[in-house]
Order: structure tokens, then sequence, then C-alpha cells
């Protein structure tokens, strides 16, 4: 019976002083309980709480939604995210024109912010339609719906190219007024020209 006892003690010590399961990598994915209900910037992707900022590479930028759906919380978020790039190129394509008309000595002439929402326009129709997907983070929630963060990113090449010849064909397409003259003289202008003959 002593034996018995001493057996079973052993069993049971060397049960609890065994390896410990492996604990999982860490990933973009949240445990369920914390994806459903987030708190803390701890409880969504990083890389949504700080967008990255642009590199050699690409524009970024987060879009987030919900839907009953996880492919319509994933396409909202998504376009979401388009909408902010939108307005990212926006504020790009701005502040090239405001150098340029700054630049030509005509920052306050009304014609600059015409040119600029027709630029800005133009330039995002054109190369947000090489933005992609980079990450995303759908699950789902208590209540049933789904919710979704997207990563969107869209080739830097591709975007410095699409804005350096639209902006450029504008300005040549107005030669006969004497703002595009002036805009020709500019070191911007100039610089958009020698990009487009890399």
């Amino acid at each position: 019976m002593r034996l018995f006892s001493l057996s079973i003690v052993l069993i049971y010590l060397i049960g609890c002083g065994g390896a410990s399961a492996p604990q999982p990598a860490p990933s973009d994915v949240l445990p369920q309980a914390r994806a459903a209900n987030p708190q803390t910037p701890l409880d969504v992707p990083e890389w949504f709480m700080m967008t990255p900022e642009e590199d050699d590479e690409y524009l970024y930028a987060t879009g987030e939604a919900t839907s009953r759906k996880l492919s319509m919380a994933i396409s909202k978020a998504t376009q979401q995210a388009r909408m902010n790039l939108g307005q990212s190129i926006n504020t790009k394509v701005q502040s090239l024109i405001e150098n340029m008309a700054q630049e030509s000595g005509m920052g306050d002439n009304t014609q600059i912010t015409e040119f600029y929402s027709e630029a800005a326009k133009s330039v995002s129709n054109e190369t947000l339609s090489g933005a992609k997907v980079l990450k995303k983070h759908p699950y789902q929630m208590a209540s049933g719906s789904y919710r979704a963060y997207v990563l969107l990113g869209m080739s830097k090449n591709a975007y410095d190219n699409s804005a350096s010849k639209k902006i450029t064909s504008m300005v040549n397409q107005n030669s006969e007024e004497a703002m595009y003259a002036e805009f020709k003289k500019t070191q911007a202008f100039s610089r958009l020209e020698d990009a487009i003959g890399e």
C-alpha cells in the first residue's frame, strides 16, 4: 500500500514537472475574445494603429469596417483605405502645385486652386488603380458580425511616374496661358520633367 501511494505521488510530480506547452508565435491574429471587443492598441493590428510611413517601395493607408458578411467587411475596409490613400495623394499633389505657385510668384492666383483640384483628381484616379491590399485582419465579433482591418499599399514608383506625367501634361496642354508659362520656369516643374525622362 505504501509503495502504491509513493507511485501515485511520483506520477503526479512527473506530470506537473513536464515541459510546458509551446507558446504561439506572435502574429496579427488576436485571441477571439480580445479581437471581438478591442479595448487597447494591443487589441488591433499594430500596422493599423501606426500606419507605416511611406518608403522607397510604397505609399500606405489603412481602413476599418464592420459588416454582417466577412467579404463585405473586407471590401468596405479596403474602400475606406482607398479613400484615405486618395486624400494622401491629394495632399502630395497640392503641396507640389503650391511649391510651383510660390516659385512662380503666383501663390495668390485663384486659377491655382482650380488647377490643383483638377490635377489632384486626375492623379488620384490614375494612381489608385495600382493600389493593392498588403495585409488584412478580419475577425468575427461576439455579435456575429465581422470587423476587418486592411493595410493598402501603392507602388511609390507608379505614383511618382503617373503624377509627373499627368501634371506636366496638364501644364503643357494649357501652355497658351501665362500662369502655365510661369509654372514651366519653376524648379518643381523641371524636377517633374526630369522624373519623366528617367
